[in-house]
């Protein structure tokens, strides 16, 4: 009889002979496609034209080879051994795919495929063939598939420039050890030492505002994120040159995440690693530093708690799982919490009914003013901001109508079926937050800021659970995602009650890779807010 270990073998002859079988056939194909087009043009064209036109012809021909190479590659990597199809979809031009479409149309790129091919289609980008998938029940069944389905794997480009040693590109026993240090950073405890230091960056950055009057909206919520990123965070005061600097290599970094895996001197790629070398030089200095002075520390940052932390077997993190989760902080929480607060500027301008409500509940518990009238300078408590519902229920609506992160990838680790199409084993699986928050029925007037939406308890089915997922769900549920509410709530609050605002060019259009961003950069206009008003209202 045959073992199990045979068994399978003998099924993976099988499978290898069918797919040699089948990329064979299609080469013969090939060639006599090709053989009949040379036998056309040489008896339809005079030697004397055959030899004018021939240097034209060949790189026509060439370009139709490459196509139909394209074409075979892509079918031939689909499982032979399962009978459903692949996607619908647009699988673009060789090697490049359709990334260049996607990197110049952003969200609309997946919003203009959706509408053409529904839930579930097949494209290719950044370098790999893709399945999107949206909709709450499909990405339910990815979201929760982990180390079964499917795997992280994040785009080349993505994983070279942000590095290893982080949490997003971690898997297995290594992934769980990362995840069970970083808990310690974002416990109850620790986000309370972190609401003061917080507080104080966003107070001081809005009085800022309220003094140069008009602003650049979305630079400046980059610089207010930075500031708790590293103050915060990393424990550092940086000079006003050294952040720019640092925010500029930044920038460089970020805007080349999702770029053509192709490391040559002026590619997106090669920039990004030089961004990325920049950062971790700066990083690995500050780490020392602190590392130097860990005995003697007293302060709070997450920085500080990293290089004492260790998991339950006493095992703590290298220097280069500390360095390359610095850089996944600054990644994710300060492009994407920039992002959002800038949303919170944008959708709190346009509904002065919100701010209103906000106002009435800070006054309610002492927020906005005492029994001495004005109480502008309250510092907040984490159990004060958590018995807030209406500013959670801005936050949690903020997220659904702009969540800052668009989707997330992962692997197949086997073939499995969504929507009876195949997904096949070694594609990659792009799941859509943004996509499946806008197509999500169960929101009456999806399209509208509706705080008060939250204010009843949703009576969701487990599928329709995942139409909302701003953190993403499953064993990979953002661990941060705390931390990004609390600054929000604070964001909110302080905007509130200490100045009005109001934008300069209306409703901006906007562009969303890699996060939602104005294109005009949100120029708003500040004031101070005046004492003893019964309203903190945008004017």
């Amino acid at each position: 009889m045959l073992d199990s270990t045979s068994l399978i073998s003998f099924w993976r002859a099988i499978e290898i002979e069918v797919q040699h079988s089948f990329v064979l056939y299609h080469c013969q194909v090939i060639c006599s496609w090709f053989g009949n087009v040379f036998n056309i043009l040489y008896f339809l064209l005079a030697e004397s034209t055959l030899r004018f036109v021939t240097p034209f012809v060949f790189p026509l021909v060439l370009l139709l080879l490459a196509q139909k190479l394209w074409q075979i590659y892509i079918v031939g990597t689909k499982d032979p051994l399962c009978s459903s199809p692949l996607p619908p979809g647009r699988m673009g031009y060789p090697f490049i795919g359709e990334t260049l479409d996607l990197i110049t149309k952003g969200a609309n790129f997946y919003r203009s495929r959706r509408s053409t091919y529904g839930n579930v289609y097949k494209t290719h980008i950044l370098g790999r063939p893709t399945i999107r998938v949206c909709g709450s029940q499909n990405i339910r069944k990815i979201l929760q598939g982990e180390g079964k389905l499917v795997t992280s794997q994040w785009p080349t480009s993505t994983r070279a420039i942000m590095g290893t040693g982080g949490v997003s590109h971690a898997e297995g026993k290594v992934h769980k050890f990362r995840r069970e240090v970083l808990t310690q950073v974002f416990h109850h405890d620790s986000l309370e030492h972190y609401v003061k230091p917080i507080q104080d960056v966003i107070k001081e950055s809005i009085s800022n505002w309220c003094q140069k009057s008009v602003v650049m909206g979305f630079t400046e919520c980059k610089r207010v994120t930075f500031s708790i990123i590293s103050k915060v965070l990393l424990g550092i005061n940086m000079t006003p040159h050294d952040q720019e600097q640092f925010i500029q290599a930044y920038h460089e970094f970020l805007v080349n995440l999702f770029s053509l895996p192709v490391d040559l001197p002026g590619s997106g790629l090669h920039k990004g690693l030089k961004a990325r070398q920049f950062i971790k030089e700066k990083l690995d200095k500050i780490v020392n530093e602190k590392r130097r002075t860990l005995d003697k520390c007293k302060s709070e940052d997450a920085l500080t708690l990293l290089l004492k932390a260790q998991d339950s077997n006493g095992n703590r993190l290298s220097q280069e799982e500390i360095t390359d989760l610095c850089i996944e902080f600054l990644f994710a929480g300060h492009l994407t919490t920039s992002s959002a607060i800038c949303s919170m500027i944008l959708y709190l301008a346009k509904e002065q009914s919100v701010v209103d409500n906000i106002s009435s509940e800070l006054f309610e518990v002492n927020y906005l003013y005492n029994a001495q009238n004005i109480n502008q300078g309250a510092t907040l408590d984490l159990d004060g901001l958590n018995n807030l519902q209406y500013v959670g229920q801005v936050v949690r609506e903020l997220l659904r109508i702009s969540p800052p992160v668009g989707g997330g990838y992962r692997k197949a680790l086997e073939t499995f079926e969504l929507e009876g199409y195949q997904i096949p084993k070694g594609w990659t699986v792009a799941y859509g937050i943004r996509d499946t928050h806008e197509a999500a029925e169960i929101y009456k007037g999806k399209e509208v800021f509706n705080p008060n939406r939250w204010s009843m308890q949703l009576d969701l089915s487990q599928e329709e659970r995942f139409t909302y997922i701003p953190f993403g769900g499953g064993d990979r549920l953002c661990i941060g995602q705390e931390f990004a509410k609390l600054v929000l709530k604070i964001f909110s609050i302080e905007l509130v009650r200490n100045c009005t605002w109001r934008l300069q060019n209306g409703t901006p259009a906007m562009k969303y890779l890699p996060v939602p961003e104005p294109v005009d950069g949100l120029p708003v206009e500040f004031t101070e807010a005046p004492a003893f008003r019964p309203r903190s209202l945008t004017v």
